[in-house]
């Protein structure tokens, strides 16, 4: 009898704290996503410094891939390993440029912000239910 308080008990915590610790993670996620953006912007005007254009790929900017994939450690990775929660790729044009991170796997759960973008401008933008402010 004692066991299943036990377990009543275990099982109702974990069903109220199951999803905040879900929450948590997209949230965690989708700051190694902005971080990523926000260092591929620094290197994209360090790109235009010395070549007075941006650069046209993430490979001009010294990644191994263009588009290529993050990880939940925010370490770069395969767009096809399995373990991949954003895809980081890049849109220019001849004087601007857009960087997105694209949620990939467990993190597509993320409806408040879906694909975040960074241009050129500084300008960020998400395309999910929630205003950019409140993902970036």
């Amino acid at each position: 009898m004692e066991l299943i308080i036990v377990l009543s008990i275990v099982s109702i915590l974990l069903v109220l704290t199951l999803p905040s610790y879900q929450r948590q993670l997209i949230n965690a996620r989708r700051s190694l996503a902005t971080a990523e953006l926000q260092d591929i912007m620094i290197r994209q005007e360090e790109y235009f410094i010395a070549h007075k254009q941006y650069a046209e790929t993430l490979l001009d900017l010294g990644f191994t891939a263009s588009p290529y994939a993050i990880d939940s450690s925010g370490g770069d990775i395969s767009v096809l390993a399995k373990n991949r929660v954003y895809i980081i790729d890049i849109a220019t044009a001849e004087y601007t440029y857009t960087l997105y991170a694209k949620p990939q796997l467990h993190q597509i759960k993320d409806q408040l912000c879906a694909t975040l973008s960074l241009n050129s401008m500084g300008v960020k933008s998400v395309t999910g239910d929630g205003l950019a402010k409140l993902c970036w």
